[in-house]
């Protein structure tokens, strides 16, 4: 077994497992619906922009949508001009750059190392990594901005080992990229890497006309967006600065602030069982922390700093950190090579319990039928297959080579992305989508004769299965607080109605009272008192899990 898998680490061989892992993320792709909010806002502003041409100004439910800068929108219009406005078009390249992040992760190993057993092994280990997986699952920026960083860096540590210029306009290229996807935050994963190598390998920075070429090429495409917008939306540029980058840096915007050690659980629960092997080597290395290999310490010491910086931000998401992975996953790969076999038996069991408690908690499911979620027979069967699959790798697979380890990650990978999606695609409502529910008003009431309206909640899916905007009752939900100050007129109060102001409860009691009215209310926030009264004016009523339905045919 030892010898087919030195014949394994080959670049032809990990071709095809990354064709298996795109077939694999592909697969029922677009069973389950769009999720609030933030998966469905990105859809949503992708799918105006692909009706209205407009790919400067991004809008969300007809008003303009500065926060992010437009690369995912351009992304996502595509597979929709391909395979139309659904969730598999919204979702496709997302899993393209996932399989482009693992390509890049095997690159970045193989450069640093220059062992094909470390980076094929790095990449198995990167697609054991639950937060991966999660952001190939979720329509956001975060894969996009990950993907574009890993290639710059690529390019970089190419340039920087081979000497060729095309890879360091490459990584102005893709530096501006990243910037277009997320904004200055993308220098700082870039850089922090850059800056900790020149200083563990204590290179020093050597300014030629390509690199002065290339950064007035990255600054003119990473800036063409902004100015563009700023140019036309006079007041923009202090928005961007205020309110989009210092706001989420140190103070509580948008409702995200967490705790300084926020991420510190996070990280442990996403890099189990991994992530013990790191510190529990370098205890039992017989030398100090400076003296390990260079390359440790650069992913080491960069991931930690990103860490810290991240930390001390305020404003916090999970899938903020997920550009870090990448130094985490080769840095675990290395570890496999260099800890006993004792230590990678200890994994091998490790990924045994967690697949067969999976696998249990799925059948306790199926058993027990509660309401909160469906198990369906399907998901049962494809989770006794994948144990069968899981536990015939880990009886063929040698137990004393160091991939066995991450051959078991990658499977156990393998189950979590083909159970969530079959999981997910029966119970749509409980995982945040509204398409059960939009799909119930479509049976009553055809999508031109309707009007949907949601309470103190803005649902951003609604116009992709309904055809139309809803109107959007704002009251305190901060979902419901909308940037207007750039629009250009009033029309979008007729899609935003502020109950707050008498008037427009006014308009509510009559608009409740027309057929084929449609009332969408959060069953956990409910109903204001002083409204309480509009709900007789409704004579059907029909309840999903997150959300109460009240409507006149």
């Amino acid at each position: 077994m030892g010898t087919m898998l030195s014949g394994v680490a080959t670049n032809r061989y990990y071709l095809f497992f990354l064709t298996v892992v795109l077939a694999i993320l592909l697969a029922g792709l677009g069973s389950y619906g769009l999720a609030e909010t933030s998966e469905a806002r990105y859809a949503e502003i992708s799918k105006e922009m692909l009706n209205s041409k407009d790919y400067l100004n991004p809008k969300l439910l007809g008003i303009f949508h500065f926060h992010k800068p437009p690369i995912t929108y351009y992304i996502t219009t595509v597979g929709y001009r391909i395979f139309g406005v659904n969730e598999f078009g919204a979702r496709f390249f997302l899993q393209i750059a996932i399989v482009l992040q693992m390509a890049l992760v095997y690159g970045m190993a193989q450069l640093l190392y220059n062992d094909r057993r470390i980076a094929i092994t790095s990449g198995l280990v990167y697609f054991a990594m639950p937060l991966v997986l999660i952001s190939s699952r979720n329509l956001t920026t975060d894969a996009y901005l990950t993907t574009f960083i890993l290639g710059a860096l690529y390019c970089w540590q190419y340039y920087t080992s081979k000497g060729k210029i095309v890879a360091l306009y490459l990584f102005y290229v893709l530096v501006a990229l990243a910037l277009l996807t997320k904004g200055p935050v993308a220098l700082l994963f870039i850089l922090t890497y850059i800056i900790v190598y020149k200083i563990i390998f204590k290179r020093s920075s050597k300014i030629s006309i390509h690199h002065i070429l290339g950064f007035g090429l990255c600054l003119l495409l990473g800036s063409s967006w902004y100015i563009m917008v700023v140019m036309n939306n006079p007041g923009l540029w202090h928005y961007f600065v205020e309110k989009q980058l210092l706001s989420r840096i140190a103070s509580h915007s948008f409702n995200r602030s967490k705790p300084f050690w926020f991420y510190i659980p996070l990280i442990i629960g996403l890099t189990l069982p991994w992530w013990w092997i790191i510190p529990q080597n370098f205890k039992r290395s017989t030398n100090k922390f400076l003296n390990i290999g260079r390359e440790d310490r650069l992913l080491l010491i960069s991931s930690v700093c990103l860490f810290l910086i991240f930390s001390v931000f305020k404003t916090k998401l999970v899938l903020y950190i997920l550009p870090i992975f990448w130094m985490l996953a080769i840095l675990v790969a290395v570890q496999l090579f260099k800890v006993t076999n004792a230590t990678r038996n200890i994994l091998n069991l490790a990924y045994a319990f967690l697949i067969g408690c999976l696998f249990l908690g799925i059948l306790g499911l199926w058993l027990l039928k509660p309401e909160f979620i469906q198990i369906s027979t399907a998901t049962l069967v494809i989770s006794i297959i994948l144990v069968i699959v899981f536990v015939a790798l880990f009886l063929y697979v040698d137990k004393g080579i160091p991939e066995k380890p991450a051959i078991l990650g990658a499977s156990f990978g393998v189950a979590l992305i083909l159970l969530s999606t079959s999981i997910m695609s029966h119970n749509g409502s409980t995982f945040n989508s509204t398409k059960e529910m939009i799909g119930f008003i479509n049976k009553i009431t055809p999508k031109e004769n309707k009007t949907i309206v949601v309470y103190d909640y803005l649902l951003s899916s609604i116009p992709v299965y309904s055809g139309d905007n809803p109107i959007t009752l704002k009251l305190r939900n901060n979902t419901t607080n909308r940037e207007v100050q750039f629009q250009k007129n009033q029309e979008w109060k007729d899609d935003l109605w502020d109950i707050n102001d008498a008037v427009m409860v006014s308009r509510l009691d009559s608009l409740t009272r027309s057929p084929n009215t449609y009332l969408i209310i959060n069953k956990k926030r409910g109903f204001k008192d002083e409204l309480k009264y509009l709900e007789p004016h409704f004579k059907n009523r029909q309840e999903f899990v997150k959300w109460l339905v009240l409507y006149n045919k």
